[in-house]
């Protein structure tokens, strides 16, 4: 086995056990999210997170097998909404029962600037067209529900700093 599919192999895992990670923080955080919208998009980002396994699994049991990446489809899944997603407008009773959704979207979205972070990683250690194709198209899934959660966890933030008068007017 070659130094170079080592690294491939190794990055591979690394992936999937980031994207299984990533899915199993997603289920818990629609588990206990106060909002029907906020559980809504968790269990979508959940979905997407499987789907990202998926498609790295099948890669590392073909250069695994064959040595050899699969071509890549360009289907990674999108599911989640643009923002808005939690309810508008809170009052300050709803408001202090979501401060545990507030730290979920502001874990989720650091998980996936690092997923952006070390695609963007693979995608240029890669010398395969195929990988580098489906890493770089990680990226741009990631990118897109990393800016999902940095806007709601902005808005929901902004909504405590607001209700606890914070802001500045």
């Amino acid at each position: 086995m070659t130094e170079n599919l080592k690294a491939a192999l190794f990055a591979l895992d690394m992936a999937i056990q980031t994207e299984k990670d990533g899915r199993d923080f997603y289920l818990r955080a629609a588990e206990s999210a106060q909002d029907e919208g906020g559980r809504a998009m968790f269990r979508r980002l959940a979905d997407d997170e499987l789907e990202h396994k998926a498609l790295l699994e099948k890669q590392r049991e073909s250069l695994a097998q064959d040595g050899k990446w699969l071509p890549f489809e360009g289907d990674v899944g999108h599911r989640v909404p643009s923002a808005p997603i939690f309810a508008r407008p809170l009052g300050d009773a709803e408001l202090h029962a979501r401060t545990s959704d507030v730290s979920a979207l502001r874990l989720a979205y650091l998980l996936e600037r690092d997923a952006v972070e070390f695609y963007e990683r693979a995608a240029e250690q890669t010398d395969d067209p195929e990988g580098k194709k489906m890493y770089l198209a990680l990226v741009e899934m990631e990118k897109m529900h990393e800016e999902t959660l940095k806007t709601e966890y902005r808005w929901l933030s902004e909504q405590f700093k607001l209700t606890m008068g914070f802001a500045p007017f």
